[in-house]
């Protein structure tokens, strides 16, 4: 057994990566990923060439590193996780370690347990599903219809597009898309904070709907869909009555 590690994977180490990553997500049905990002940690495990289990960890604005782990289904329950965890901690000290876990996988629970990891909260994935995707009106709060306007504060070539909502000619809040090739990322979605808690939200989201799918090229956007955070309840709150579905959630741990 041969352990690496590396801030920069070469081509041969990258290729490895995303092959036990795809290996493992096909086999537990999965979307979590290794993140490929410059300043990630990356310990290896290799065994006769071939890359066994691996572990990444990158430094986050919470001052904690947020790792993904994968492991070759059919070298699992061996001890190679918890070999790199180690490997990890002599350079992470006593610095949080969160691990982004699918529940829906008993592998990865069952190491998650085994490490006596701390359960912190869920993030969700949501997505407006085809049901809902070309309503021509969503429901209108008459306090703000005829007052609220949508103006894109980015041009057309920028991205992400940054969508800002105007009450009356004054800034209450802002949106971001990002148009990937899966479907179109919604995130950043706030209001002005001394207008909260006044319906101004829902408003500011169904104006936003319904701009959206009146563009022309609104049927080659394919899904519309955002992360919440299971904490943040007013906000998950107002996707639902939106309409939006969750389709995947991850449970954060701590370690």
């Amino acid at each position: 057994m041969n352990i690496i590690r590396t801030n920069s994977p070469t081509q041969t180490q990258k290729h490895d990566l995303y092959l036990l990553q795809d290996t493992c997500r096909n086999h537990d049905s999965i979307s979590l990923t290794f993140p490929m990002e410059e300043d990630c940690i990356y310990y290896l495990l290799y065994g006769e060439e071939v890359l066994l289990s691996a572990i990444s960890a990158f430094f986050t604005e919470n001052q904690d590193y947020e790792c993904s782990a994968f492991t070759a289904p059919v070298h699992r329950r061996k001890g190679y996780f918890v070999r790199l965890l180690k490997e990890l901690l002599k350079e992470t000290g006593e610095t949080d370690l969160i691990f982004p876990v699918d529940e829906t996988c008993p592998d990865t629970l069952a190491a998650i347990k085994a490490i006596e990891a701390s359960f912190w909260y869920q993030e969700h994935i949501m997505e407006l599903p085809p049901s809902q995707l070309f309503k021509t009106s969503h429901s209108k709060d008459r306090r703000y219809s005829d007052k609220l306007s949508l103006t894109i504060a980015t041009s057309p070539e920028e991205t992400p597009v940054q969508c800002v909502f105007l009450l009356e000619g004054s800034t209450v809040g802002s949106c971001f898309l990002d148009f990937l090739d899966h479907g179109t990322y919604f995130y950043g979605f706030e209001i002005a904070e001394p207008l909260r808690n006044q319906g101004l939200g829902t408003a500011c989201l169904s104006l936003f709907l319904d701009t959206y799918f009146a563009h022309p090229n609104a049927k080659r956007f394919k899904k519309l869909f955002l992360q919440v955070s299971g904490l943040n309840e007013p906000a998950l709150a107002l996707y639902k009555k939106a309409g939006f579905q969750i389709t995947e959630t991850l449970s954060y741990y701590v370690y």
